[in-house]
């Protein structure tokens, strides 16, 4: 059993959840998965366009590293769970085949895990060799539909490419995001060409200044 403190459950589960994957996705990507090293409990979320890690220290408990990947058709019952015990520590207990969370007063709330998912994505392996890497001066285009999904996060809230077709890294507070680019139509001469477009505009705007 480990031990975080109040108000953390909430933030992990609302910084990851809107990257859960949608039904149509494949079922690896329809959750979130925990995960205890020893020294914090991360919660991780993707839909294969974005990927989001949320982490937290453990304030107490002395378990041996582990995963917990719960899916989406027990989030509500996390969401309950969150309602009922953030406002306080939380403990939590991996079994073989449920994450049970419990709180001072007693309450004791087991999810599920998930029946589909049984191997957790390695985002260690995907993220953090990016983090070596200088922000690379290069364009990069990214699909808006996914920007929403960044709104729970504190600010300030930094970003930068890490190469050409690369993945966009997103940083905040004990937060780590990448979101992957899409195709850049005509490339930069596109590019210059609507930034150009726009130069006709900067007499106006002095003139109101």
């Amino acid at each position: 059993m480990i031990t975080i403190a109040d108000h953390t459950l909430s933030r992990l589960v609302s910084q990851t959840r809107p990257h859960v994957g949608n039904l149509i996705d494949a079922e690896a990507v329809q959750c979130i998965t925990f995960d205890h090293d020893g020294q914090h409990l991360y919660a991780m979320a993707t839909n294969r366009f974005t990927l989001a890690v949320s982490r937290t220290l453990v304030t107490g408990g002395s378990d041996e590293p582990w995963s917990a990947i719960v899916h989406r058709q027990q989030l509500p019952e996390m969401a309950a769970a969150i309602k009922l015990l953030d406002t306080g520590t939380v403990h939590i207990e991996r079994t073989a085949d449920q994450m049970i969370l419990s709180g001072a007063r007693g309450h004791r709330i087991a999810i599920d895990l998930s029946p589909y998912a049984k191997v957790p994505l390695d985002w260690r392996k995907l993220m953090l060799p990016s983090l070596e890497k200088p922000a690379a001066a290069v364009q990069t285009a990214m699909d808006p539909k996914f920007f929403g999904a960044w709104k729970n996060l504190p600010k300030p809230v930094q970003m930068w490419s890490t190469g050409e077709g690369r993945m966009s890294l997103i940083v905040a507070a004990d937060f780590l995001g990448a979101q992957m680019p899409i195709r850049r139509e005509g490339e930069d001469v596109a590019l210059r060409q609507e930034l150009d477009s726009w130069k006709a505009a900067a007499p106006t705007l002095a003139a109101a200044a």
